[in-house]
């Protein structure tokens, strides 16, 4: 396919604006090929097993899209298809090919029926109750057809089908603390987002919920496009971490933590101080890639991170659980390096689970910002000193005044 990758043209044009005026899309032909939804769909029955998941558009608010995810046939792999966490060792192609057996069955609903939901809402919520895969017949009123398959901060969905009717055959397996909070009618969605990550339940779990409109008081529940919960439940859990970093003293070496995978490098470096995050990107392309950044201080930030958008609030959570565990705070940079030789739209799940592996396989500390960050120069293909450069809080560290500057 010849496209303009540095103006990241597929991530623009998700596979049905002919951004790079090649006709039919080869990646919606490869999504077909993957898939095999022609040999495995027969008629307007769609019988299956959900992983359990959803998809909540968001085109047309506050009238959108919703229904469940359902693959055309009965299969073992259900429950990986809604698993980011356990895709970083798997191809690309792997990863497609379970996604794209996902059908999108979808009805035009108002997001306030969340609170008195028809019967097909009301089962699409009790799936999303589910830790489990449900087995589930949906009757369409045409056969699924590709369109758009690929999204900037969501998973990649198979072809979509306008739906009829929805029915669960298997009774949901519900954990205790999903059961209480989204049971409490009182209980305001902020706090029930925080009651579930602290009683374990994954994070893909919390955004389905959020998502399908059974979280928070019961007037106040609306479904949520999926796109807007995933930042969503990134962005409140990390507000409530920065909280409590706040209160810890400062980590006294500079720490870094690498990994890659599937055509991205993440690399965290944390240094000596009080609370501060910036998160870097850069597309590699051309002689000099560019480099976007957002940064925040620390109180936090009150704006939408415009430049490097999901993957900002998706990076720095994980930053902030590592400095709740480790009971310290610090500035914290994060490079994102994305090889588009290697890349397809994938959301910003893979910046979040990359981030969480390379902090739970450790760090390596280091006694200057130097030594730090010639190490995560050893990563990057962009030459660090670019990154430097770019860099608002790297900056801010080499200029701002010590105490030791005043004793000879």
């Amino acid at each position: 396919m010849q496209a303009s990758y540095d103006e990241r043209v597929c991530s623009r044009c998700m596979g049905h604006r002919a951004l790079c005026g090649v006709r039919p899309c080869p990646l919606l032909m490869r999504a077909k090929a993957l898939a095999q939804i022609d040999d495995a769909f027969k008629g307007n029955e769609l019988v299956g097993a959900s992983p359990p998941s959803l998809f909540i558009g968001e085109t047309g608010y506050p009238k959108v899209l919703a229904g469940p995810l359902v693959p055309p046939v009965r299969v073992d792999e259900a429950p990986l298809m809604e698993r980011p966490d356990l895709w970083l060792d798997r191809t690309i192609d792997e990863i497609l090919a379970l996604r794209f057996s996902l059908v999108r069955t979808k009805k035009l609903m108002p997001v306030d029926a969340a609170v008195d939901p028809p019967r097909d809402l009301a089962e699409t919520q009790t799936l999303a109750l589910s830790e489990t895969a449900l087995n589930s017949e949906a009757t369409l009123l045409k056969k699924p057809s590709f369109t758009t398959v690929f999204s900037d901060r969501t998973l990649p969905i198979g072809p979509s089908a306008p739906l009829d009717i929805f029915r669960l055959e298997d009774e949901p397996r519900v954990p205790r603390v999903v059961d209480k909070v989204t049971s409490d009618t009182d209980l305001k969605a902020v706090g029930g987002v925080m009651d579930l990550f602290k009683g374990g339940i994954r994070q893909e779990h919390i955004t389905r919920l959020l998502s399908v409109g059974v979280l928070g008081q019961r007037k106040m529940r609306k479904l949520v496009p999926t796109k807007w919960s995933i930042t969503a439940i990134d962005d409140t859990i990390g507000r409530r971490l920065h909280r409590q970093v706040l209160r810890y003293s400062s980590i006294n070496d500079y720490l870094v933590s690498i990994d890659q995978a599937l055509g991205n490098t993440v690399a965290m470096l944390f240094y000596p101080g009080g609370w501060q995050f910036e998160a870097m990107e850069s597309w590699l392309g051309g002689l000099n890639p560019t480099i976007i950044n957002d940064y925040e201080f620390g109180k936090g930030r009150k704006d939408y991170a415009k430049d490097v958008v999901g993957a900002y609030y998706a990076t720095r959570l994980p930053a902030l659980e590592y400095l709740v565990r480790i009971r310290k705070q610090s500035g914290v940079i994060v490079f994102l390096e994305t090889d588009p030789q290697q890349w397809i739209p994938l959301g910003v799940w893979r910046f979040r689970e990359i981030a969480k592996r390379a902090l739970d396989r450790g760090v390596k500390r280091f006694q200057s910002m130097d030594e730090a960050t010639a190490e995560v120069g050893k990563y990057l293909r962009n030459p660090v000193q670019r990154w430097l450069a770019k860099s608002r809080l790297y900056q801010e560290h080499r200029n701002q005044t010590k105490l030791s500057d005043f004793i000879e």
